[in-house]
């Protein structure tokens, strides 16, 4: 247990190149949000109450708009944790209901088959109102996921996540 603490305490010491990822062009995890203003066209700092927030306590802080993916326009978000990128998240602009929205999962996963080769996992999930699709990848120290989901008839939620990954 010593030893797995003093790794991680390792880690925290080493400079962010060492930890860093390259997660969506040239933005790379461990950025800050100066660094990510400077190497990204059209980005534009949002102000705190603007942004969104994840489950793991990142804040959304810069944010560009109409970047062009499978012939569709997304919002480019980029999430902070200390100041740090630690995660991209492209938001399709122009939602649709579920079942409508299979054929861009599909054309985003050949994309992405593409540029990372076979997906890690892919599932399909329904219980009750609420239906996901999510397919995934590991390249290098990202993790990219494509994730759709719906509640009932109404528009869906489609995301590609890009994160930093730095497990086995």
């Amino acid at each position: 247990m010593k030893k797995l603490i003093a790794g991680i305490l390792v880690l925290f010491l080493l400079p962010n190149p060492a930890l860093s990822a390259e997660l969506w062009g040239p933005a790379s995890a461990g950025m800050t949000i100066k660094e990510v203003m400077r190497v990204i066209d059209d980005a534009y700092r949002l102000d705190e109450e603007e942004g969104g927030r994840l489950a793991t306590r990142a804040v959304e802080a810069v944010r560009r708009d109409d970047v062009e993916l499978a012939d569709e326009t997304f919002t480019q978000r980029f999430f902070f944790v200390n100041g740090q990128l630690s995660q991209v998240t492209l938001k399709l602009n122009n939602t649709r209901d579920f079942d409508s929205m299979l054929p861009l999962v599909d054309s985003l996963t050949e994309i992405m088959r593409d540029r990372y080769g076979q997906e890690v996992d892919s599932e399909m999930i329904q219980a009750g109102a609420m239906r996901q699709a999510k397919v995934g990848w590991i390249d290098g120290n990202r993790k990219i996921r494509i994730f759709l989901m719906s509640m009932g008839e109404d528009d869906s939620l489609l995301n590609v996540n890009y994160q930093a990954y730095f497990g086995g």
